[in-house]
Parts: structure tokens; sequence; C-alpha cells
């Protein structure tokens, strides 16, 4: 019974259903129907703004208006599984590749993943990055055969659009907005340094040479293949870079 109930009032609460819960319930004065009806209001807000909090930019990008039915729409299709609203909108990124008002915003289906590997990246396992001392201490004879791990919060991103110039062109404090090339391809990675998540745009060697560290390959293979995509790749300056950033949590020979 409890769990009879329970449903039916999940169905009011995320499809305004009140037909099921009527004969349990009853309303002092008005409306049973309306005062039931409250509650899907309120669900339908918050979750809302659980969607609004993760995904500012594709909201800044089609405004309030269409962000508000985007959502509805979206939470009648995918109502929360979970207990933590934190964890909730992650499926909106392949939702709005079949969302059909979205069709003349191709780009908005990665500007959504972009926004949900930063959710994610900040919420990942805690894991200290790799000292650089550390990898003073390796034989220079065993460089070539190290392996990396990720660390949790990093996150690899691959377009067809500029999405790291389409949200870094988005935040409420630039002024003026400077022009995009629609045309142009971008890829990147998202992480989390400390407290603060980061991201950047690569150029192709630098993306091949972390894909293949994270598919496990060695630094030694990883570098070749980075060559083989521009043979200017400056191993130096991109271990460095990533090491500052926090790309790796660990590595083995």
């Amino acid at each position: 019974m409890l769990h009879d109930l329970q449903r039916d009032f999940a169905g009011v609460a995320l499809t305004n259903s009140v037909a099921a819960l009527l004969p349990h319930v009853s309303a002092a004065r008005g409306s049973t129907e309306r005062r039931l009806s409250v509650y899907h209001a309120n669900t339908l807000n918050s979750l809302t703004d659980v969607l609004s909090a993760a995904y500012p930019v594709v909201q800044r990008i089609v405004g309030d208006r269409f962000f508000y039915g985007l959502a509805k729409a979206f939470i009648a299709a995918h109502p929360p599984r979970q207990p933590a609203l934190f964890r909730y909108g992650d499926a909106l990124p392949e939702f709005l590749t079949q969302f059909e008002p979205a069709k003349t915003l191709p780009y908005l289906a990665d500007m959504a993943r972009l926004e949900w590997a930063r959710l994610d990246a900040y919420f990942a396992a805690d894991c200290d990055p790799i000292d650089p001392q550390q990898l003073a201490n390796v034989p220079p004879e065993q460089i070539s055969n190290l392996k990396f791990t990720m660390h949790p919060a990093y996150r690899l991103l691959e377009s067809n659009f500029p999405i790291f110039t389409i949200w870094a062109v988005n935040q409420p404090d630039l002024d003026p907005v400077p022009e995009v090339d629609f045309d142009q391809s971008e890829d990147g990675y998202v992480s989390r340094l400390t407290h603060t998540v980061i991201q950047r745009a690569l150029p192709s060697d630098t993306l091949s040479w972390l894909r293949a560290l994270k598919d496990g390959e060695t630094l030694g293979t990883a570098t070749a293949l980075a060559m083989a995509c521009d043979e200017a790749f400056d191993l130096q300056n991109t271990l460095r870079q990533h090491l500052a950033d926090g790309t790796f949590s660990n590595f083995h020979v």
C-alpha cells in the first residue's frame, strides 16, 4: 500500500497525473486536483533549477524561455533515478542530439558534454597528482617505457565544433564578445587541480599523445603517435604543462 501511494505521488510530482491519487486525498477547500498540481509545479521548477546550474552556457545560448521548454521535455523523458540531484542531468547531451527544436544549433549537444564534463570533474574522486620530482628519479633509459594513470577528474573531449571557444565567449563577464568561426573543430580536456576545474583546447598532436596515454600506451609510443601528427611535437613542454595541471595521478614502468 505504501509503495503504491509513493508511486502515485511520484506520478503527480513528475507528470501531474493526479487521477490515481485522488481517492486517497481530500482538500478542506478548493480543488483537490489543483492542490496536488502544486507538487508538480514545485518539482518541475526544482529540477529545472538543477539543470540550469549544470548547464549555464547552454541556457545562455538558447535563452531562458527555450531552456525552460527544453528542461520540461527532458524531465518528462528522464525523471531522476537517484537521490543525489547534483548527478541529475547527465543524459541531457544525448537528449539534445534528438531534440528537434535544437536542430538549428548542432553544436549544442557538444557544449552540453563540455559542461557536464566540468561538473563531473568537479565531483570526481580526490587524488594527489604526480610530484614531478618522482619522474626526475626515473632512470633515463626507462623514461620511454613509462605508463601513466590519468587523474580521476580527467575528461578528454573531441568535437567538430569550437566548443571551448564557444564556452569562453559565453561567460557573463566577457564584453565585447568576439566572433567565432563555427566551421572549426576543437578538441581538449577537462580536469581539476585541487578545487578548481580547468579546461584547455588541444592541438591534434597533444590530443593524440593524451589519448594514447589514456589508452595505456607507453610514453614512447604516445610520443611517436604525437610526432606522426606533427614532427615538431614538444614532449618536454607538453609533459611539464600536464604535470602542472595535475593530469596524471600515477605512473609505472
